[in-house]
């Protein structure tokens, strides 16, 4: 995970998302989503998604909106998509919203 030294308030994921980094990446991803009211996540380089990458996914925007703050999905990469997409949670990420701000198009 990297922070963007131009954007503070976006995080770049790098790697799995499943249960086998979730533990570590939640523990990293606290901090940051206290100190930023919207906090931005960078799925660009995100190989793999499983079941608990998406649950952890689900908490933290769940977590950001209890918060008062808001949690976005930059860039998913193609894999990463196609499992919100399957699941039919495109809208609850605002996944078209990503892809005009990044320029592309679903």
């Amino acid at each position: 995970m990297d922070a963007q030294p131009d954007c503070p308030d976006q995080l770049r994921l790098t790697g799995e998302l499943t249960i086998y980094t979730v533990a570590e990446i939640l523990t990293r991803l606290r901090a940051p989503l206290a100190e930023h009211p919207v906090l931005a996540l960078d799925l660009s380089e995100v190989t793999e998604l499983d079941g608990a990458g998406l649950q952890l996914l689900l908490w933290l925007r769940e977590t950001a909106r209890a918060r008062g703050s808001a949690l976005h999905l930059v860039a998913p990469n193609p894999a990463v998509r196609r499992v919100i997409e399957l699941l039919q949670l495109h809208n609850r990420f605002d996944l078209d919203a990503a892809d005009a701000a990044a320029g592309g198009g679903a």
